[in-house]
């Protein structure tokens, strides 16, 4: 569907920090930015707890007379250690699912490494997604890492490539999973929502109209807490 051009100003946008602001009494940070290229404003804010979590609050103010193109995730990415490679969850699963592609799974508590959500799709590409997620545990073998709820069900995935090394950018290389370099961190996606997979026409169609994100407000609140299994 040539996503890959027709949305590119969402591959890596412009943000240009305006405002950063502490809070002493309720212990949260505060960062704004500016957003140019995609006529928005991303507002960022960080909470922190005597006992550990640390709420976190996203939210993308957009310009309703400006016309820009579709996204296709909404949400952040964490870059954990190497060796907390074990998710536990309470959501969709075992196999990956996407809006569109999601009813085939059932909800229950599901468990996997960052090796194990990889699916190494001939032409290497978006992969390991969960959805309708309740909370989900990130860890190390023993048990140690943090935990992840959110205000509505989420999508998340850990894995140990980086999005931009699951992305062929403007033009699609020929590329296989073996010749892809693992990065040295997992990297934990948490997510609003992703847009729909689509394809119901050999992959030339957008998603169906319900399963795409279309420009406009956004917003988006999580608690990461300490864990031990």
């Amino acid at each position: 569907a040539n996503t890959n051009n027709s949305l590119a100003v969402w591959r890596n946008p412009k943000l240009e920090l305006t405002s950063l602001e502490a809070d002493k009494k309720t212990a949260t940070v505060t960062a704004v930015y500016d957003m140019p290229e995609v006529s928005a404003s991303l507002t960022v804010a960080y909470t922190f707890y005597v006992d550990g979590r640390m709420k976190v609050s996203q939210k993308m103010k957009t310009d309703p007379t400006a016309k820009v193109p579709d996204m296709l995730r909404f949400g952040m990415v964490l870059q954990l250690p190497a060796n907390m490679d074990h998710s536990t969850y309470y959501g969709r699963g075992p196999i990956e699912n996407y809006e569109d592609r999601k009813l085939s799974q059932n909800i229950g508590i599901y468990s996997a490494t960052a090796d194990e959500m990889f699916y190494p799709y001939v032409r290497p590409q978006e992969t390991g997604n969960m959805c309708d997620i309740r909370w989900w545990q990130q860890t190390t073998s023993d048990g140690n890492g943090i935990e992840v709820k959110a205000t509505k069900p989420f999508s998340a995935s850990a894995l140990r490539y980086d999005i931009a090394m699951l992305d062929d950018g403007e033009k699609k290389d020929q590329r296989h999973p073996g010749q892809l370099d693992k990065s040295k961190y997992v990297n934990f996606c948490i997510d609003l929502v992703q847009a729909g997979v689509g394809g119901i026409d050999s992959w030339g169609a957008l998603p169906m109209e319900p399963y795409r994100l279309h420009y406009g407000d956004r917003s988006f609140e999580f608690m990461i807490s300490p864990y031990n299994r």
